[in-house]
């Protein structure tokens, strides 16, 4: 039974890094699009966070093979855990990207409401 619970974290921590390799770079690609969007200080921290785990979580894998059975499954379980947390913050920082790149563009093109004014409306019999 044990080893059914590790095979699944173990699925479940290279699912989670999969999505915040993703996430990760749909961040960057968002901020260098934009050219003049700064990330915040959360952003930045959060990818500060992200890339620091990326180089612990490799050598908590490597721990895996040489720790003993009995420590095994508590660290499978930790690092799922950080990473959950860590994909979870990148997800809540790309969404904050993405808000921010779309109220950017819209201030570029002048859209600050999407009713038209009655006046338009007039005048082209809406």
């Amino acid at each position: 039974m044990m080893n059914i619970l590790l095979i699944i974290l173990t699925a479940i921590f290279i699912i989670e890094s999969i999505f915040e390799v993703r996430y990760f770079y749909q961040i960057r690609t968002i901020f260098n699009q934009s050219g003049r969007i700064e990330p915040t200080k959360r952003v930045q921290r959060i990818v500060t966070i992200e890339t620091q785990w990326s180089w612990i979580s490799w050598i908590f894998l490597l721990l895996l093979f040489v720790l003993p059975d009995m420590y095994t499954a508590i660290l499978i379980c930790v690092i799922t855990l950080i990473e959950t947390w860590v994909v979870y913050e990148l997800y809540n920082a790309r969404e904050y990207a993405k808000k921010i790149n779309e109220n950017n563009k819209s201030k570029e093109e002048g859209v600050t409401s999407l009713t038209p004014s009655p006046f338009l409306c007039y005048t082209h019999f809406c």
